[in-house]
């Protein structure tokens, strides 16, 4: 076995994923921006999903949940009133799908047609953002669910 080939492995992963990252920032960044991009409907979706995981979790939660384990010293309250926590996650993910979207708009007026470059990579970290959200809201519910 030749000593470039981990070399030659790496190399095939990083066109690899150059090319899978250009073919989605290609499809987000089309004329038409594409339906689903995270800044149109696609963040909508995420919005109702989150929606939806609250709804679904209060119907399996109790009134309280846990919002922080400690072990040792107690530094506050470790339950918060469920409803009010699992409000707080599609609020701040609408909240978060607002001002991105808002940005987006400010950096197409602000770059006088110059934003389509970057357009993909944007869309893809809102992506990343708002699924970041939901799967924090998904990791909250769980960890209240099995060790609440």
């Amino acid at each position: 076995m030749s000593s470039t080939h981990p070399s030659n492995s790496l190399e095939r992963l990083v066109e690899r994923t150059k090319r899978i990252a250009g073919g989605i920032a290609a499809s987000v960044s089309s004329a038409t921006g594409g339906r689903l991009r995270p800044t149109a409907a696609g963040g909508l979706l995420v919005v109702l999903a989150s929606i939806a995981l609250s709804v679904a979790a209060a119907l399996a939660l109790g009134e309280t949940v846990r919002i922080r384990w400690s072990v040792g010293t107690y530094y506050g309250p470790e339950f918060a009133p469920t409803a009010l926590v699992l409000a707080a996650f599609p609020v701040l993910t609408v909240l978060t799908y607002l001002g991105l979207r808002a940005l987006r708009i400010g950096l197409e007026r602000a770059a006088d047609g110059e934003f389509e470059h970057v357009r993909g990579i944007y869309e893809l970290c809102v992506l990343a953002t708002l699924t970041t959200l939901v799967l924090s809201q998904v990791a909250f519910v769980a960890a209240n669910l099995l060790w609440g």
